[in-house]
Formats: C-alpha cells, sequence, structure tokens
C-alpha cells in the first residue's frame, strides 16, 4: 500500500501537466508557413512608430496597415496594449491578399517619463504546427515633455 501512494502522486503530477501555455510569443513567419495546412499570416507594413517628443496631455494617432499574406482568413480576436492607448480595428475575417490597419490612439496625460509602448495582437486562428494562439506585435515609443 505505501508503494501506492507515490506512484498515485506521480501520476496525479504527470495528468496535470497537459495544458498548453505559450512561455513567449508565437508569432507565424510567413517563410515558415505549413502549406498542408490553411493559415492566416499577418504582414505589416510597419512595425514599429516612434512619435517622437510629446508633451504632456497631448494625443498622438497612428496607424499600422497590415495584409493577410497567409493562405485563410484572417480574424483578430483581440488587440491590446496599455491603458494610455484605445486601439480601433475590424473583428471582420480578412481574406487571403486583403489590407485592413489598426489604427492606435495614444494619451500622454498620465505619462511621466519616455516609454516603448507594445500592442499585442491575438488571432483567432491557432499556429498548426503548435497549437498555440498567433500572436503578433507592433511597438510605438515617445519622449514625453512637460
Amino acid at each position: 500500500m505505501r508503494h501506492l501512494i507515490p506512484l498515485f502522486v506521480i501520476f496525479l503530477l504527470a495528468a496535470c501537466n497537459t495544458t498548453k501555455i505559450p512561455k513567449e510569443r508565437v508569432n507565424v513567419d510567413p517563410q515558415e508557413v505549413v502549406t498542408d495546412y490553411p493559415i492566416p499570416v499577418m504582414t505589416f507594413d510597419k512595425v514599429f512608430h516612434d512619435f517622437g517628443t510629446v508633451k504632456r496631455g497631448e494625443k498622438r494617432e497612428t496607424t499600422f496597415s497590415y495584409t493577410n499574406t497567409g493562405t485563410a482568413d484572417l480574424q483578430i480576436e483581440i488587440v491590446t496594449s496599455c491603458h494610455c492607448t484605445s486601439l480601433d480595428y475590424s473583428t471582420e475575417p480578412l481574406a487571403p491578399g486583403e489590407k485592413d490597419v489598426i489604427k492606435a490612439v495614444f494619451d500622454s496625460s498620465d505619462k511621466t517619463e519616455s516609454e516603448l509602448i507594445d500592442i499585442t495582437i491575438i488571432l483567432s486562428s491557432t499556429n498548426p504546427k503548435t497549437g498555440y494562439p498567433i500572436v503578433e506585435e507592433v511597438k510605438f515609443t515617445f519622449d514625453i515633455e512637460e
């Protein structure tokens, strides 16, 4: 009986370790698209924007244009960033070859120092190689002036 308890504990721990949780950002590289499976690929015109010097309290906006260069419809699940950034984007499916934009409006009212801000884009699709959601990222930076 005392030999069964350690075996039960090992079995229980092994069974609890089956969840797929990504440890880092999982991007789909257009060069690595699996042709056996239809998959969307976001190709951005730019992935970085520099607002330059921004006066505290000022609002600035930019857009991140992208094309679906994949082989399946691209559908955004959610786009998220810090509370200083409002985002406007479509959740409608985008066919291969079609283009769209993500509009970001930055409000510097609560900022006291320069920063690099990440905008995370999570697609409805998963990477067929890993089973993880397809995640993309764009960034912007600014220098704050009081």
